[in-house]
């Protein structure tokens, strides 16, 4: 499987217009992304961040829709880890 790269919804906490970089929110981490796509952007918005550029503004609502769909994901995801590690504890594989 190729690795891939998404984009993640997040919503902007800081800016530093100086260096052209903004500050978001995403799940409780801070992420920095670039702003060169998105000059205009504001404390309190939400922007889809992408290899480390903010690269498209987002309403509100769909920032919620989105940020709800990655949480149904993450929660998919660590799921199976647990599936995966018990199935390697039964098979004697995790040492």
């Amino acid at each position: 499987m190729k690795n891939m790269c998404i984009a993640a919804p997040a919503q902007i906490v800081k800016i530093d217009r100086e260096a052209n970089v903004l500050y978001a929110d995403f799940g409780g981490a801070r992420q920095a992304a670039k702003m060169d796509l998105l000059p205009d952007v504001e404390i309190g918005e939400y922007v889809l961040i992408h290899a480390g550029y903010a690269i498209e503004k987002l309403s509100e609502e769909a920032a919620k829709e989105s940020l709800e769909a990655w949480e149904e994901l993450l929660e998919i995801l660590e799921e199976e880890d647990k599936e995966m590690e018990k199935a390697r504890i039964e098979a004697g594989l995790n040492q």
